[in-house]
């Protein structure tokens, strides 16, 4: 299965960037000393998001806010693919 990368900060082009290994399977990123991003190896720990974001004493809206999955095929609103408007 793909790594997660939850993008939960933005940095300046030419930040100091840095990653460093909390954990095995999770990897912290840093832009200028703040925390701008989780990447998790596995999506199975996604079930470890509560312990990271309070040892990290991140915001967990904002964390939360950045999981995603598919979108929702029972949604309404369905578009044409190629680009084209309705009749």
């Amino acid at each position: 299965m793909p790594p997660i990368y939850l993008s939960i900060g933005n940095v300046q082009p030419f930040a100091d960037m840095e990653t460093e290994e909390l954990e095995p399977g999770v990897r912290v990123v840093r832009g200028d000393g703040d925390v701008v991003g989780l990447r998790l190896d596995e999506p199975k720990l996604v079930l470890r998001l509560p312990d990271l974001i309070e040892r990290l004493d991140l915001d967990p809206e904002r964390v939360w806010s950045r999981l995603r999955g598919d979108s929702d095929v029972l949604g309404p609103a369905r578009t044409a693919t190629w680009g084209g408007g309705g009749p």
